[in-house]
């Protein structure tokens, strides 16, 4: 017997369980993505199906197949109990699109497709019809409702960046660094991850000294040019500001330069590459000391360099730097010892860095402090400025959002509501494209290692898989967009009945001021969601871009 559902986009469609959140209509804003899906099962055996869709906006209807990957390791430890499940799973993850191969059935599972709507559209109500067939037969019908809504959402004040780790590409389609063939690849990947809402990137000036065992080395990704003489260094900044600008035009408006120490520490420099006497060689890695004079030297003469040429350039005030990857209050002397040195040379520019404890920033040592939603609170009670959040491999318990494969779609969501409500002005996640085993001993291929080697939780690494000519979405990416989507709402809300309407409407629906409480439910945030799309429409019915 065949088996057809419209769904909501939170759901994950299991191949052995029967849909439950169930849903035929939704609204948006006239810019908004919208997304939903279709879940089948057949008793056929495995065809190619056929999707015919007839609507007013069609043009504006897309669809991919969801497809499956192994969830290995779907929590570390206890974890909480507000997961799919804590065993091992196959997790509909992979929007495959349906360009070049037709979406399939398995005879007696469950399988879904992944419909969006995107585009500027004229406000009104739009009925989508959508029929399964293969070679003819009919599999099944399904109707869906959007209604368009006249206002836009526009473009939000949140900064966010995910970080981009380019060996991996090179290493995966087995490309040059940087080579034209590898750079079609990786601007698409850029272009993915604009589409869903970053508008920061990290910044190779160096290969990025992160998630490296110590005495390890990284595949060079570097766009400074380096050479040492026998009066000090000589740079080229050539490469480093045509890549600037390149991504600017792809809607990159913020750029986070890499890291000038090691991770967790700040006790070394990072891997830099130079050519000394005509061949290239690393002249700085494990082996230098942070603040000693070698490297202090190389600073000098860097730094303010590579300030002049992107002030010359007006690109520094869209600049961000890093001094060492989440510092802990045992590395607290060396971290202010590498502070102290890159301020000596770079006395005006803007420093952030991923930690988790409070001490850092109340020592004035971190201008824009990037807290773990785990550790967040202090900042919170303490009412920091410019709060930026993370999350990265230590939310599995406590209710806390990630993006992990075994977590149901709407705790990824949350995460949106839960900044607009904390007041939060920037968002960082370290694996948008990850695919390397813990501390990068050796690559891995996405598809079938979804936990790094088993170090992390599946799902944390990354949130794209590498396609034929870039990059693939994910089923949990689109779940974060429709987060960002949600805090672009509220700052519209906020725009026009003010912060503290807005706060009341999340405070009265089971949010809290925190990021721990909050509602379970796809429903209350939907309710949610259309009861501040309310407020808006009826405060200004014609809101412009």
């Amino acid at each position: 017997m065949n088996e057809i559902y419209t769904i909501c986009a939170e759901e994950k469609v299991l191949t052995d369980k029967k849909p439950r959140m169930f849903e035929n209509e939704n609204t948006m804003a006239r810019d908004e993505t919208l997304s939903f899906q279709v879940a089948y099962k057949t008793d056929l055996l495995q065809k190619e199906i056929e999707v015919k869709i007839k609507s007013p906006i069609k043009k504006y209807i897309t669809y991919r197949q969801v497809e499956y990957v192994p969830c290995t390791t779907p929590v570390l430890g206890e974890g909480d109990d507000y997961y799919l499940t804590k065993k091992p799973f196959l997790c509909p993850d992979v929007l495959c699109s349906c360009e070049k191969r037709k979406p399939t059935s398995r005879q007696g599972l469950y399988n879904s497709i992944w419909f969006t709507v995107r585009g500027e559209l004229t406000p009104g109500k739009y009925p989508i019809e959508i029929s399964l067939e293969q070679n003819g037969y009919i599999i099944g019908n399904a109707e869906y409702k959007v209604t368009v809504l006249d206002f836009y959402l526009g473009e939000s004040s949140l900064i966010y960046t995910n970080w981009f780790h380019y060996d991996c590409l090179a290493q995966y389609y087995n490309l040059k660094v940087f080579s034209p063939e590898y750079n079609k690849i990786m601007y698409d990947f850029i272009a993915c991850a604009v589409r869903h809402g970053m508008n920061m990137l990290l910044i190779p000036m160096f290969t990025p000294p992160l998630d490296t065992r110590c005495g390890g080395e990284r595949l060079t990704v570097q766009l400074v040019d380096v050479t040492k003489t026998e009066n000090g260094y000589a740079f080229n900044f050539d490469r480093l500001i045509s890549f600037m600008k390149k991504v600017r035009e792809l809607g990159i408006k913020y750029f986070e330069m890499s890291h000038l120490f090691t991770q967790w520490g700040a006790k070394s420099a990072p891997k830099i590459m130079g050519k000394v006497n005509g061949r290239t060689k690393r002249i700085f890695g494990w082996e230098t000391c942070a603040t000693g004079r070698e490297y202090e030297e190389f600073l000098g003469a860097f730094l303010p360099e590579l300030i002049a040429i992107l002030k010359k350039e007006q690109l520094y005030q869209s600049c961000r730097f890093h001094i060492s990857d989440e510092p802990n209050e045992q590395c607290l002397e060396s971290y202010k010892g590498a502070r102290n040195l890159f301020r000596k040379y770079a006395p005006d520019a803007i420093v952030m860095d991923a930690l988790s404890h409070y001490e850092f920033y109340k020592q004035g040592l971190v201008d824009n402090a990037i807290s773990s939603t785990a550790y967040i609170q202090a900042f919170l009670d303490n009412k920091t400025p410019d709060l930026w959040a993370y999350y990265c491999c230590t939310e599995s318990g406590s209710y806390l959002s990630n993006r992990y494969m075994s977590m149901p779609g709407e705790r990824i969501r949350v995460l949106g509501m839960q900044m607009y409500l904390n007041d939060i002005k920037g968002f960082l996640h370290w694996g948008y494209n990850f695919y390397n085993s813990v501390l990068s001993d050796e690559s891995v291929d996405p598809y079938l290692i979804t936990d790094c080697g088993g170090g992390l939780q599946s799902g944390d690494a990354y949130c794209v898989y590498p396609g034929e000519n870039g990059a693939i979405d994910s089923v949990r990416y689109e779940n974060f967009y429709d987060g960002i989507q949600d805090y672009k709402l509220f700052e519209c809300l906020e725009k026009k009945i003010g912060r503290e309407g807005a706060e009341k409407i999340l405070l009265e629906n089971g949010f809290k001021k925190t990021f721990t409480d909050y509602p379970h439910s796809i429903k209350t945030l939907k309710k949610i969601r259309k009861l501040a799309q309310n407020a808006l429409i009826n405060q200004h019915p014609a809101s412009k871009k």
